[in-house]
């Protein structure tokens, strides 16, 4: 009887501790997940934002890759060239080209750097890419279309190296123009040249895009690449506020196809313009601030 009643004790005293201890690791957990919680509410969304747009850039990954230039049927219109920006790849710009293809603009060329290269470089490689697009397609111009880094690889090209007679339309998303701070947290030449100091930056901005170029820049004051987000606007541009678009989001957002669709018909497009620096600056710290 005592050994029944001893081995029942003992049954009652692990269920008892079973249950602690399950009670333990369900406060526990709610515990860290409160903590965690906590955590993650003290980042910034849009950092949370750029985040979530990663894994949609894993397209890029499954996009061919051509090495030949080759002609393309006419489809009435100049000849796309996407210009993608650091770490990225010509897949960068398969979404955008899809659509573009879809609306009747069949012609369309992914530039695809090489690696290890700095800008300057990049910039000579981008003037013998737009060279022959127009020379197999026997076409004039192109309309240019770069993202982030690709911008200033595109903007050395067309001021220094003489490629602006062979551009009709250069469309910049999240270009830094006047460099970015963010690019102070690496040690490479290529991101020392994207500084705000860089003797690059400040040898771009000293002199300006010939003017039968017509130059548009999206720019949005919620690109976390970008800093200060006025940077990547140009004096003189059609700079479009694609606030609260992210760096990726000029890839991957549809209404980035729909402002450089407009903007290269030449069609009013209703999004807040600004011609100056000081003017995207005044938007940045006064969302309600009038612009051109």
């Amino acid at each position: 009887m005592n050994m029944r009643n001893g081995s029942e004790n003992k049954g009652d005293a692990f269920k008892r501790g079973l249950f602690a201890t399950a009670k333990g690791l369900v406060t526990g957990g709610s515990w860290l997940a409160n903590r965690v919680s906590d955590a993650v509410n003290t980042i910034d969304p849009d950092v949370h934002r750029h985040l979530l747009q990663l894994p949609l850039l894993a397209n890029s990954l499954f996009a061919r890759q051509d090495t030949e230039i080759k002609p393309i049927e006419p489809d009435g219109w100049p000849p796309l060239v996407f210009v993608h920006g650091l770490g990225g790849s010509a897949g960068n710009f398969l979404t955008m080209s899809w659509l573009f293809w879809l609306s009747g603009r069949r012609r369309s060329y992914r530039v695809n750097s090489t690696p290890g290269e700095n800008i300057e470089q990049l910039s000579a490689q981008l003037v013998d890419f737009i060279t022959q697009v127009c020379r197999v397609n026997d076409e004039p111009q192109v309309d240019l279309i770069a993202h982030s880094m690709g911008g200033v690889v595109a903007r050395l090209a067309i001021q220094e190296l003489h490629i602006a007679d062979k551009v009709k339309n250069f469309v910049c998303l999240g270009v830094p123009h006047g460099g970015t701070y963010p690019a102070r947290y690496g040690n490479t030449e290529t991101l020392h040249d994207l500084r705000p100091d860089s003797e690059l930056i400040r040898r771009l901005n000293s002199s300006t895009i010939p003017a039968q170029v017509k130059v548009t820049c999206l720019w949005s004051k919620n690109d976390l690449f970008v800093l200060p987000p006025e940077s990547a606007c140009l004096d003189g541009a059609r700079n479009l506020d694609m606030s609260p678009f992210t760096h990726y989001s000029y890839l991957l957002d549809p209404r980035s196809f729909e402002a450089i669709s407009h903007v290269l018909e030449n069609k009013p497009y209703p999004l807040t313009c600004v011609a100056t620096h000081e003017q995207a600056l005044e938007r940045v710290v006064n969302p309600d601030a009038s612009a051109e």
